[in-house]
């Protein structure tokens, strides 16, 4: 049938049957990780890495589920390896199943060498704001999306009270490199007392999504549909989102690890899971932005 062919046959049975059908999967394929980030709770904690026998039958599952869009997260995924097996082999095995769109989210310190997939780099802000906070990465990151072996790169940042404030001289630094297809972003989603001491919540979250928004209407490369936009901005969408996976080691959950957090889910801050919820509701323009960002 052909990658277009099951969208369209996916989307016609999400609307006219109302089927809540397997979508998007995600691997947390390792907690091992080279940076240290004040925000990230899971890393090297021991609890997550897959085996290769163990992310081959999990993918093989999930595809078997209906899953037909994957991506891979960590900890920093592009260190995985096992037996003999690393990511690149996983990438390579993912599609021989039939999955059409491949993510690696990565911070970007390892060349970006695996073909056929997309890549989504964090870059915590300006350089001096990103360097505050992964000390000697900036200039790495950005020598290793230059030389990419895929023009598929999106820069990521996560905003939290270090870094909102320099969003727009973020955004035209970023967008004057030329060398992301386009930005896309998350704010800080933690435990409560985390949010409190580091996180942007209440009015503060609605002025950072109008200023992300006014940025967007400027022309600036920004993953954000209006559609998403304004369910971030009232903090309605439907949640968990049932047609998202992600599976650890040990455990599958329905739309992420935090699905049994009523505190965490009620202030999700996942843009990019919002940008789903509302492209499976069918919202044109959530469509619209997907489909710039897929081959």
């Amino acid at each position: 049938m052909g990658r277009w062919g099951e969208r369209l046959a996916y989307a016609c049975k999400t609307f006219i049957l109302h089927r809540e059908l397997p979508y998007l999967f995600g691997m947390v394929i390792t907690d091992r990780c080279n940076l240290n980030c004040f925000y990230c709770e899971s890393k090297n904690s021991g609890s997550y890495h897959f085996t290769s026998d163990g992310a081959i039958q999990a993918l093989s599952d999930a595809y078997q589920r209906g899953h037909r869009s994957l991506y891979f997260t960590g900890g920093e995924p592009m260190i995985w390896s096992d037996g003999g097996i690393n990511l690149g082999d996983l990438v390579r095995h993912s599609r021989k199943l039939g999955f059409h769109d491949v993510f690696i989210f990565t911070n970007g310190t390892v060349p970006l060498a695996i073909r056929d997939c997309n890549y989504i780099v964090t870059v915590d802000g300006t350089r001096d704001i990103h360097e505050s906070i992964r000390k000697g990465t900036y200039d790495l990151i950005l020598e290793n999306v230059r030389n990419a072996v895929t023009p598929d790169v999106f820069a990521s940042i996560t905003f939290s009270r270090h870094n909102a404030h320099c969003l727009e001289e973020f955004v035209k630094e970023i967008t004057a490199l030329n060398l992301f297809r386009g930005i896309s972003f998350n704010l800080l989603t933690h435990w409560p007392e985390m949010v409190a001491k580091h996180g942007i919540s209440g009015s503060e979250r609605v002025r950072l999504l109008d200023r992300i928004w006014a940025l967007k209407q400027q022309g600036y490369p920004i993953v954000l549909s209006r559609a998403a936009y304004r369910s971030l901005r009232s903090n309605e969408w439907k949640r968990p989102i049932p047609q998202i996976e992600l599976g650890t080691r040990d455990k599958v959950f329905t739309c992420c690890r935090d699905v049994d957090n009523k505190e965490i889910c009620e202030n999700c801050g996942y843009a990019n899971c919002v940008e789903i919820s509302q492209i499976l509701a069918l919202r044109p323009s959530a469509i619209f932005q997907v489909m710039k960002m897929v081959n």
